[in-house]
């Protein structure tokens, strides 16, 4: 966290594929027996609270799951799609303060068993579906000035599209402030692989507050590459008022970072994959992985020697991924060995 006294750990047992027919549960999404999220205050590493999440599955490879804003954290759940909504109080606890799903509004529940819809509630699409829904009839109904062609309109570009649309999932979900989540909706046959990025896929703002779906992407927009081109700082959550977020290198402050992330958009494999800030796992090699300088090319500044110090060298099966700092000078290293637990290491500077 920004205050640097609390730190959010998560844990978790095996993933099982033979999950059992859950109500309620997404069908192809396997399930893990326990997920466990710790707040830990760094300074003695005490446990302050939990918050655990029994037969569920949430994606914890490169916290895709799981964002963290301010104070406040975003946890999806996929096999139940539901996005939990946890603050971070002052004294140590994790508070639920929304859960956004089945129903949008604190009240949705409560209002279907006032009318007695409560038994047949499960005919209903979730509330969040629903909002998606009306949103993209809105837009379709919009594109269409002339009402005589409306209906028609209708029918080919939202009717006859309705059962994607309603299979659609949420697979990850991140802040864009205190009050916006952006939400990647996602076909539901992506299943949860190593990547879902060659799937089509929409991206929706969402305001919370009036639980209203404000804006719509369909993966390959232009209009969505252009707003993450020229304002990335705003799909991160950088650290507010820092004397360091100046520091950090985007598209929109470094020629090099934007140069990068045009050539990974050049390099697509399809028009539908504009980008992936997925940081995947990549073969390991017996040699250490060199960093070469952007200003000095063919200039090898430093390297990283994977493993660790037991002098094992054999990299077969071995698989690692690195993540730095934004600021600080260190970086981790996670190591994934065949049979053997992962391995994480702290590289710092000298």
């Amino acid at each position: 966290m920004e205050c640097h006294q609390y730190g959010l750990f998560a844990t978790s047992t095996a993933r099982s594929n033979e999950s059992s027919v859950t109500e309620g549960a997404i069908h192809g999404v396997p399930s893990i027996e326990k997920i466990t999220f710790y707040l830990v205050r760094l300074e003695d590493g005490a446990i302050l609270d939990e918050k655990a999440f029994c037969n569920d599955f949430i994606n914890l490879a490169h916290s895709i799951g799981a964002y963290l804003y301010e104070d406040l954290v975003c946890i999806v759940s996929l096999r139940y799609q539901t996005i939990h909504v946890l603050q971070i109080r002052d004294s140590g606890s994790l508070v639920e303060v929304r859960r956004i799903g089945a129903f949008c509004r604190e009240d949705d529940e409560l209002f279907l068993y006032s009318h007695g819809q409560a038994a047949q509630g499960s005919s209903f699409l979730p509330g969040i579906k629903q909002r998606l829904l009306s949103f993209i009839f809105h837009k379709t109904w919009n594109e269409e000035p002339d009402q005589a062609l409306r209906v028609q309109h209708l029918k080919k570009k939202f009717y006859f599209h309705f059962q994607d649309y309603v299979d659609l999932i949420i697979w990850k979900v991140q802040f864009l402030d205190r009050h916006h989540l952006f939400i990647k909706f996602g076909s539901v046959n992506g299943r949860v692989t190593r990547s879902t990025d060659q799937n089509l896929a929409f991206f929706a703002v969402y305001n919370m507050e009036t639980t209203e779906i404000v804006s719509l992407y369909q993966n390959s927009s232009e209009e969505l590459y252009s707003l993450f081109e020229h304002y990335y700082d705003h799909f991160h959550a950088n650290p507010q008022n820092s004397l360091h977020e100046k520091f950090i290198s985007s598209n929109p402050n470094s020629v090099h970072a934007l140069d990068q992330l045009r050539t990974i958009k050049s390099k697509a494999s399809s028009p539908s994959q504009l980008f992936s800030a997925i940081d995947r796992h990549r073969h390991c090699t017996e040699h250490p992985i060199k960093f070469i300088s952007v200003r000095q090319p063919n200039v090898v500044k430093f390297k990283i020697k994977p493993g660790s110090d037991s002098g094992a060298s054999d990299s077969r099966g071995k698989r690692i991924s690195s993540l730095f700092h934004p600021f600080f000078p260190l970086a981790l290293s996670i190591q994934q060995t065949n049979m053997q637990p992962t391995v994480v290491n702290v590289h710092f500077r000298r």
